[in-house]
């Protein structure tokens, strides 16, 4: 059985290598360095929206936690859409599509969630 930490490397291995093919396959070249550095800060923001947003808490706090963690993820989405068209970056841009691709993700699973019940 591996290790949780390995699992953890090994998925952020895959994501990292997987954004530099579509990077690369749209144009914009990069390394994993510059992969890592963009977009890990922002990664944990999406796995912790995640969580909250999925688990049946009616708890009013973490809908609260919830739809701050929405707004900052948007905020941060369009701001690094907004700075990669300012310095004319296309990793930059890319990086804004994915957060809001996964902000979409995020309140399309919440919505069919609710429409469950």
């Amino acid at each position: 059985m591996e290790k949780r930490e390995t699992k953890t490397h090994l998925i952020n291995e895959i994501t990292t290598t997987g954004l530099q093919t579509a990077a690369k396959q749209l144009g914009a070249s990069a390394s994993k360095r510059q992969i890592r550095k963009g977009v890990s800060k922002n990664l944990s923001l999406v796995d912790q929206l995640l969580r909250i947003a999925l688990i049946k808490s009616k708890d009013p706090s973490k809908r609260t936690q919830r739809n701050m963690e929405f707004i900052s993820l948007g905020v941060i989405a369009a701001h690094s859409f907004y700075r990669g068209l300012k310095k004319k970056k296309r990793l930059l841009i890319f990086e804004g599509v994915f957060l809001t691709a996964a902000l979409g993700g995020v309140l399309l699973a919440t919505q069919l969630k609710v429409a469950k019940r």
